[in-house]
């Protein structure tokens, strides 16, 4: 650490010094300020125009102010959640491009005047190249190092300045050899300590320009414990007020249902209600934790037309996936995990978890333990629910996922461990063994010695044998307990994705990485054991070969190396060709899917034939892969087969010629017996390899579902109960970064229970304004309130199913009318006839031959209005406070569209409607014409109407000519 002290006079700056200061702007551009004139002409003009961000370059691009003022945040590096200011920077500050590793990076915010420059690290001239003056005289800076010195520190001033929130800086310590320090004028003196009240000239040591990447890392680190501690504050004080509201909340119900009456236990009905819900989770908790869960407790209250049981709300609550367990035939006696079941009788809830050879159940109130056989088995009822593990949310890679689905097979791993140590040791007796009775016994005749021999390898072998079957079924437990685990974590992983990242893959490429980890258990069955057992025993027996002759034992190593080099390459030659396999097959896969899908088209346009083609010519390039993989895996299947007797041939010669003499009958044949068992490991080794290279490409394809970030993380907050009002706030959107703005300045209002009609021209916005809404995008710039709650920062999941979306092109899910109205939820039928009413569809269902059971397989034996209709009984069966409608009604006649806009009104819903008809747009309360990704009307549709001249008259003149 290197500190100064400053004289009265000084007038200069140490190679070590603290930050810049953090009282005010850091060092403020005057008018005709040096930075501006020394480089405004280096790089290239960068925003504002179009820009309301500007993600920021780095770590080899610097950023010069100009004009006007840009100010700087820092976003997640995702550029997703909350943004935090950091500072204003005026015109003269120069700013190194955002470096990589910190969680979060640069974005910065021009003013409409701003004026910024793109300045490559690789346009700056070099320095004057510096001297050691034997006298201590220091080279001066030119104009080129002290623009740079005083444009940089002001920008790293702002981001030194960021975590301080105004307070002083104490002291500072140099992590490195290079640190900023603004010093007034006088003279410094190294080795004391120095306290900056003002900043002056700066001097930069040639060094420090390829230091500034370093510093700014330590700043940027800053910045992430800064903002860190920022979001555990606001947690806390959130938890706190939803904690402070809970009780004031309880307090009111208790004094306002304390007339309502107590049961005979002296409980109010509200006190059973709650005792009910502290017992459920409780049994939730325990048995997560069992799981390796941590549970959050769901908020109080429940959305309106929710149909969730108790435990499915604490699940919602948590994001966690569960799934309903049938106990029949002798359940207690199969380990299926930890479980939360139910008294057949009184229907409180319990915890049944796996100890000792059965289930046991657990109240965590009371902490009885009773285990479970066939005398109280019917105690409980036949249907209990798991908990599925979700994966964390940070990128996963392939240690993580071992530790990830190992969890709770600690007592396995142990057998499986002590199994192989007993086969491997069992293993070491066989060629010292061979040795003794060839090479000492037989000679000598002694029988005696050569039976008891033979019993104790026949023992041994009989032991291993047994140690071995422990070893297998232990492996097979191992296995399905890992595939059960991390492939319903790798669908869960892959349903909670942002829609963006399906846009961007094939059905092929999803459904490689949705099935991955059970082809990859297929592939790699009982590779891991046999692979670590061959490496064991090839361990064990070349020890014994160094122990009998180390030149020999060394030679034999040698060949073990360049068979390990011949079938390293072929490995690596056969993956190449495994990936372009894995690709092409995504491919045909997609091809079909597509094929299938749009096989009527086909048929329309009399172009099967066409289609047939195309995915004949990937087909054949798939055998050609195929064979090419399959020559080089017979080479190596040939190579394992003819190695271990070239090698044996190669030992006898070397033991024949120059090692003849150097051991005994006895010694050979163990020698011998080693270097077979050594080679043999090899064998199974590079087996093991083969396999594994096969299944890298299968994991290649789950590595993006792996590194892709969650929709929803776990420090999103729950939305509570919806009132329905929605707000855009200055929201624009693009599509691709470089690509024009979809949405420019967008803000609007819905008030809870009022009907908004979004017109306009194709392609105008209106979708993508939908979209943003319901959070199936992100905004580039603005936010989406609910509530007052930025959606950005919420469950969005959570807010979801508080509305109700009607896509412009959504399909139903295969199965029966009831199936698909009611979803994954609870409904009774009269809520789902209620639902079908609404929607007009009643009435059609009615004349079916099964009514609501009557099956539909993706909307194919259903017409266009039906379809339409009942993705519409779909969205209003939970009769949800919000409704998303594009062009829902589209297909409709005009009296069941009038059915739908009445149920819609009935339900006094906050409605958000995307329509091109004149009879929807007439019945809305206000109207929001969109041209260009702009609202540029917006009022009652008598107003608009009114306006001769304005954009709606003109629309729907147009709609009736």
């Amino acid at each position: 650490m290197a500190s100064v002290h400053p004289s009265p006079d000084a007038g200069a700056a140490a190679g070590a010094a603290a930050p810049p200061p953090p009282a005010g702007p850091a060092l403020p551009a005057a008018p005709g300020d040096p930075v501006t004139h020394a480089l405004g002409g280096l790089g290239t003009p960068a925003g504002p125009a179009g820009h309301r961000n500007l993600p920021l370059e780095g770590p080899h691009v610097v950023w010069l102010v100009t004009g006007g003022t840009l100010d700087l945040f820092a976003v997640d590096a995702a550029q997703e959640g909350h943004w935090h200011f950091l500072g204003r920077l005026e015109a003269g500050t120069l700013l190194l491009g955002p470096v990589q590793g910190p969680q979060h990076t640069l974005v910065g915010r021009p003013s409409p005047d701003c004026g910024l420059r793109r300045i490559a690290l690789r346009e700056l001239p070099p320095p004057a190249p510096g001297y050691d003056d034997p006298y201590g005289a220091a080279a001066q800076p030119g104009p080129l190092e002290h623009a740079f010195a005083l444009g940089t520190a002001r920008g790293l001033g702002v981001l030194f300045e960021a975590p301080l929130d105004g307070r002083p800086a104490d002291e500072a310590v140099a992590d490195d050899d290079v640190l900023w320090m603004p010093v007034p004028p006088g003279a410094v003196r190294y080795g004391a300590s120095y306290s900056a009240e003002a900043a002056a000239d700066l001097l930069i040591d040639p060094a420090l320009w390829q230091r500034m990447v370093n510093q700014q890392y330590r700043l940027l680190s800053a910045v992430d414990r800064w903002i860190e501690q920022l979001e555990r504050a606001h947690e806390d004080r959130a938890a706190a007020g939803i904690k402070a509201g809970e009780a004031v909340r309880e307090r009111a119900d208790q004094a306002l249902l304390a007339a309502i009456g107590t049961d005979r236990g002296g409980r109010t009905a509200a006190g059973r209600d709650r005792a009910g819900d502290d017992l459920t989770f409780a049994v939730c908790r325990t048995v997560a934790a069992a799981a390796g869960l941590t549970l959050t407790e769901p908020p109080k209250g429940t959305a309106p037309g929710e149909r969730v049981s108790p435990v499915e709300r604490i699940a919602l609550a948590s994001r966690v996936r569960t799934r309903a367990v049938r106990l029949d035939g002798r359940w207690w006696r199969t380990d299926a995990g930890p479980l939360v079941g139910r008294r057949a009788r009184s229907g409180a809830p319990v915890a049944l978890l796996w100890r000792r050879g059965r289930y046991e159940a657990v109240n965590p109130v009371s902490g009885l333990r009773i285990r479970i056989g066939k005398e109280n088995a019917e105690e409980f009822e036949p249907q209990a629910v798991m908990f599925y593990r979700p994966l964390p949310d940070r990128p996963q890679n392939l240690w993580r996922l071992m530790r990830f689905s190992l969890r709770g097979t600690r007592a396995d791993l142990r057998n499986l461990a002590l199994s192989g140590l007993v086969t491997v040791a069992l293993g070491a007796l066989v060629p010292i063994a061979t040795g003794k009775v060839l090479g000492v016994y037989v000679p000598a005749a002694a029988r005696g010695p050569i039976v008891q021999v033979s019993l104790a390898v026949i023992v041994s072998g009989v032991v291993a044998a047994s140690f071995t079957l422990l070893q297998n079924l232990t492996v097979l437990r191992v296995e399905g307990r890992i595939e059960s685990t991390l492939q319903p974590a790798v669908w869960d992983r892959l349903l909670r994705l942002p829609t963006t990242f399906f846009a961007a893959r094939s059905t092929g490429e999803l459904a490689s990485a949705a099935m991955g980890i059970s082809a990859i258990r297929r592939v790699l069955a009982g590779v891991g054991p046999v692979a670590v057992q061959a490496a064991t025993v090839g361990a064990v027996n070349l020890v014994l070969l160094l122990l009998y002759s180390v030149p020999l034992a060394l030679a034999a190593l040698a060949m073990l190396l360049v068979i390990g080099a011949v079938f390293l390459v072929l490995g690596l030659w056969e993956l190449r060709w495994q990936r372009r396999l894995v690709a092409l097959g995504n491919k045909l896969n997609n091809q079909a899917f597509q094929t299938l899908r749009g096989l009527p088209k086909l048929r329309v346009a009399a172009a099967e034939s066409f289609a047939y083609a195309a995915w004949a010519r990937e087909f054949a390039r798939s055998r050609e892969l195929q064979q090419k993989a399959g020559r080089v895996k017979n080479v190596t299947t040939v190579l394992n087969a003819v190695y271990l007797p070239l090698c044996s041939l190669a030992m006898f010669m070397l033991l024949a010629g120059p090692a003849r003499g150097t051991m005994s009958a006895g010694s050979f044949l163990t020698f011998n017996t080693s270097v077979t068992m050594l080679l043999t490991s090899v064998t199974q080794i590079t087996g093991a390899f083969v396999t594994a290279a096969a299944a890298l490409p299968m994991f290649e394809q789950i590595k993006p579902v792996l590194d892709e970030a969650p929709e929803v993380r776990g420090g999103s907050a729950q939305p509570g109960v919806l009132t329905g009002a929605i707000e855009a706030r200055k929201v624009s959107f693009r599509y691709r970064e470089d690509g024009p703005l979809v949405l420019d300045d967008v803000s609007l209002q819905v008030r809870p229970g009022e009907f908004v009609a979004v017109v306009g021209p194709s392609g105008c916005g209106k979708s993508t304004l939908l979209r943003l809404l319901i959070g199936f995008d992100r905004p580039t710039s603005g936010s989406v309130l609910y509530d007052g709650q930025d959606l950005a920062a919420l469950d969005q999941a959570a807010v979801r199913r508080q509305c109700g979306v009607v896509l412009q092109n959504a399909q139903p899910l295969t199965g029966s009318i009831l199936d698909c109205i009611c979803g994954a939820e609870e409904f009774t039928q009269e809520e789902v006839w209620a639902a079908a009413a609404m929607a007009g569809l009643a009435e059609d269902i009615q004349r079916m031959p099964m009514g609501l059971h009557t099956m539909i397989a993706g909307g194919g034996a259903i017409s266009g209005g039906q379809r339409q209709r009942l993705m519409i009984a779909q969205a209003l069966v939970r009769r949800p406070r919000i409704l998303f409608f594009d062009e829902a009604t589209s297909a409709l006649d005009n009296e069941t569209q009038r059915i739908v806009i009445d149920s819609t009104r009935a339900l006094s819903a906050s409605r958000v409607v995307i329509a091109h008809r004149l009879s929807t747009v007439l019945d809305a309360d206000r109207v929001i014409v969109m041209a260009e990704g702009r609202i540029v009307e917006q009022g009652t549709p008598a107003e608009l109407l009114a306006d001769t001249g304005g954009r709606l008259h003109d629309l729907v003149r147009r709609q009736r000519v």
